[in-house]
């Protein structure tokens, strides 16, 4: 396609888009639900992941980092070149009890993904969780940068997570995690911090029977100043999913200007949840969950 034809054409999805946008705009959300959702799956990809560390690694480019309308439609014209798939990437053999999967500019979808998983096992031999009281903490260095720039970084800076096996399943810990996004024009949009109150106590061995019956996940907005705290209820997965598709999270925004106000994050299959801040929901997608 010519220069002058891509142009045509990217004039007609502008005038597309004014039209769209002239017809409204989506209800503002109270409390941000996109991004408690978002930390929950998070949170259950990541045990996902400690479980099985054959897990693949699953990132949705989140909308403010896929361009505007136009440039998709000129890039879906005209693709770009993407690197390496990230989905062949593997842990590496374990090494004192250390087990590390590696990303270099390797794509999901249009984004590119940078960084690493670590995982250390007490179980230094064997990198197992054989008997109870054996643990093994995740930790996340990832950089995940969307085609028209900006940034979602994904860290560990208070210690990661921590599954450990128990005589009736695992508990898994949340010392502290952290998730923030840059848009393409160098503004913070979000930081969101995450720990567990309360373990989560989990039973089952693998997807196909794995439950998180209990336990308290906090959730901090570090930009809007505000913390939800909630209480998981029977988060359960399937064989074909790396995060749980039903159950929910509830209980309260515990700072803030909704303080005491409800929160619930029920779960609607596979990578799909409907996020309630006191009164207001919204359906959302988790950018870690995805079918397997």
């Amino acid at each position: 396609m010519s220069k002058a034809e891509l142009a045509r054409v990217g004039t007609a999805v502008l005038g597309a888009v004014a039209v769209l946008g002239a017809g409204g705009c989506r209800k503002p959300s109270l409390a941000d639900q996109e991004q408690v959702g978002a930390a929950s799956g998070e949170v259950m990809a990541s045990l996902d992941e400690s479980l099985d560390g054959r897990a693949t690694t699953a990132f949705l480019t989140p909308e403010p980092l896929r361009g505007p309308l136009w440039r998709r439609a000129l890039d879906a014209l005209e693709p770009s070149a993407y690197a390496a798939s990230c989905f062949p990437s593997t842990f590496s053999a374990c090494a004192a009890g250390v087990r590390t999967r590696q990303y270099t500019q390797c794509s999901l979808g249009p984004s590119t993904l940078d960084g690493t998983v670590t995982l250390t096992f007490t179980r230094t031999a064997l990198c197992a969780l054989a008997t109870a009281d054996d643990a093994v903490t995740r930790t996340a260095d990832l950089t995940l940068t969307g085609p028209w720039g900006g940034t979602l970084t994904v860290s560990s800076p208070d210690g990661g997570q921590t599954l450990t096996k128990t005589a009736a399943g695992f508990e898994f810990t949340v010392a502290g995690m952290e998730r923030v996004l840059v848009g393409p024009g160098g503004r913070t949009l979000f930081d969101i911090s995450t720990r567990t109150t309360a373990p989560f106590v989990v039973t089952g061995s693998s997807r196909a029977d794995l439950v998180i019956a209990s336990g308290t996940l906090e959730v901090t907005h570090e930009l809007a100043g505000y913390t939800v705290s909630l209480d998981a209820s029977n988060l359960a997965w399937s064989a074909t999913c790396n995060c749980a598709v039903s159950g929910s999270l509830t209980g309260t925004v515990t700072s803030g200007k909704l303080s005491g106000r409800s929160a619930t994050v029920e779960l609607k299959g596979c990578g799909r949840a409907d996020v309630t801040i006191d009164g207001d929901t919204d359906s959302v997608t988790l950018d870690r969950c995805a079918g397997i």
